[in-house]
């Protein structure tokens, strides 16, 4: 009877094993399913999925163009600040983002260059020009105090949202050197041709919109 209930003891040890090692199995399976699935969802920027509305699709054989959304601009526009991008909008009107006191009209966002300060003072500037939210500020005087700029009166996102029916939006990236905009022989003040090591590259993303 002794050596009947210690083998019925191994047995049920070794179900218990069984049993514990399968959960284990089959939990370590589905987290990696999960980080599958989160890794191919985190990055939806480097996906083409044609037809599906949450990937954007080829614009053209440029695989440096494609056509997309808003849940594609915004991003990049709160990005550009912390990622040295410039964004240039192609409106097709009179539409622009803001204007200076010197009643330019600016499509283009390059905050590196307008002298914003912090990222908080980024924020506020890009909620200002997208969403036309100046509560951060306390109202838009205070705004156009802070910046220097009149927003324009349709804020970006609405602009945008608007016109999706009617236009598809292309994105195209590309990159410059900001001291090559320094002359056309990319000399630096003293003449001398600017060393590739002393370049500072910059990305630059293009908005296009294109009737459909």
């Amino acid at each position: 009877m002794e050596n009947a209930a210690d083998a019925l003891k191994i047995a049920g040890s070794v179900l218990l094993f069984v049993i514990a090692l399968s959960v284990a199995v089959l939990s370590f399976t589905t987290a990696r399913e999960a980080i599958d699935t989160v890794l191919s969802f985190s990055d939806r920027e480097s996906l083409t999925i044609a037809g599906d509305e949450r990937f954007y699709y080829l614009a053209d054989d440029n695989d440096t163009n494609r056509y997309v959304g808003l849940e594609t601009i915004i991003p990049s526009i709160y990005r550009a600040y912390k990622e040295n991008y410039k964004i240039i909008f192609k409106f097709p009107d009179s539409h622009y983002l803001y204007m200076t006191n010197s009643g330019e009209e600016v499509s283009t966002i390059d905050l590196l260059n307008t002298n914003i300060g912090d990222d908080l003072s980024s924020r506020q500037f890009l909620n200002g020009i997208v969403y036309g939210n100046y509560d951060d500020l306390g109202g838009i005087i205070n705004y156009q105090t802070k910046f220097s700029i009149t927003p324009h009166s349709e804020p970006l996102y609405e602009y945008i949202n608007s016109r999706l029916s009617t236009y598809n939006i292309k994105e195209s990236l590309g990159t410059y050197y900001m001291e090559d905009l320094s002359g056309a022989n990319r000399e630096d003040e003293t003449g001398s041709p600017i060393s590739d090591v002393n370049k500072n590259e910059k990305r630059v993303i293009t908005y296009e919109f294109i009737a459909k």
